[in-house]
């Protein structure tokens, strides 16, 4: 009976060992499976990098050469513009009813603000020993009158109109021309 226990202690500690070595063997398969898939997703990172750098590096010589023939384009156009004035062409009685326009706004606007306003007067003289004062307050609206001012605005005749802005195209460099007033520039 000894025997047969010991036969018997043997066999439970030989199947004892043997689990232990195929968990053993079963967690280095494990392992190495695991170890496969990091390298095949590491792999196909790899490769995803790659192809996203090769886009990427294509992309960038696209604009650079796109680039390059833009400034060519630029360079050019700066030639031309130096050789002729690109200047817009503005029929005379268009340039006229701007001006007029533009005169009849300022007056509107000048006459707007001294509407309800008062100025005050005031001044102090010696004369000899004596102080002369004077003080007063002066109602516009009741001292100019402001609708004859925005009447005469609209009078300006064709001619004061041109001969205002032959001054101004000449004394202020306009970006424009006006035909019929600055043609021979």
């Amino acid at each position: 009976m000894a025997e047969l226990r010991a036969a018997i202690r043997y066999c439970e500690n030989a199947i004892s060992a043997a689990e232990g070595t195929i968990e053993s063997m079963d967690f280095r398969q494990q392992l190495a499976k695991q170890q496969a898939m990091n390298k095949q997703e590491s792999t196909g990172r790899e490769v995803a990098l790659t192809e996203m750098v090769k886009k990427l590096e294509a992309a960038n010589d696209t604009l650079v050469i796109d680039n390059e023939n833009l400034n060519r384009e630029n360079a050019k156009l700066r030639e031309a513009s130096t050789d002729k004035p690109t200047m817009p062409v503005i029929p005379r009685d268009v340039a006229i009813a701007i001006f007029r326009e533009g005169i009849k706004q300022g007056v509107d606007d000048a006459c707007n603000e001294l509407r309800g306003r008062t100025i005050d007067i005031s001044e102090n003289e010696y004369v000899g020993d004596f102080e002369v004062s004077f003080s007063r307050e002066i109602d516009l609206d009741d001292e100019l009158d402001l609708d004859w001012v925005r009447d005469k605005v609209g009078s300006y005749d064709a001619e004061s109109v041109t001969n205002n802005l032959k001054g101004l195209l000449e004394n202020l460099n306009f970006e424009c021309r006006i035909h019929g007033i600055d043609d021979n520039k």
